[in-house]
């Protein structure tokens, strides 16, 4: 088992991927969910952000399959938002979601 797991791990460097691209590929992340996952493993994110670079229309949505996907994983970790309060262009008052990945614990955690 141990040589498997060595030529496994030698494999995923020699294909370049990063631990992130690796788990997204073990957990069967759909596109959007790996985009997500691999974005938020590298910090908390605003709702437009990920909107824009991650291309994900609703987060929510997919924040909830690739939570699913975590647990039967047996992964702890969970992609959390917290509601945050701000101000528009026109002074209005509204909210925006800071999304993280967070372990079991619920502190933010790095893939």
């Amino acid at each position: 088992m141990r040589d498997q797991l060595d030529r496994l791990a030698a494999d995923v460097q020699a294909a370049g991927l990063s631990r992130t691209d690796f788990e997204a590929l073990v957990l069967r992340l759909s596109p959007q969910e790996r985009r997500l996952f691999l974005r938020l493993a590298r910090g908390p994110a605003m709702t437009t952000e990920l909107r824009q670079a991650c291309s994900v229309g609703n987060i929510s949505q997919v924040r909830s399959s690739l939570n699913v996907k975590l647990e039967q994983a047996g992964d702890p970790r969970r992609v959390l938002c917290r509601v945050l309060p701000h101000r528009n262009v026109y002074g209005e008052r509204g909210q925006l979601g800071e999304w993280q990945l967070v372990g079991g614990d619920g502190e933010q955690r790095a893939a």
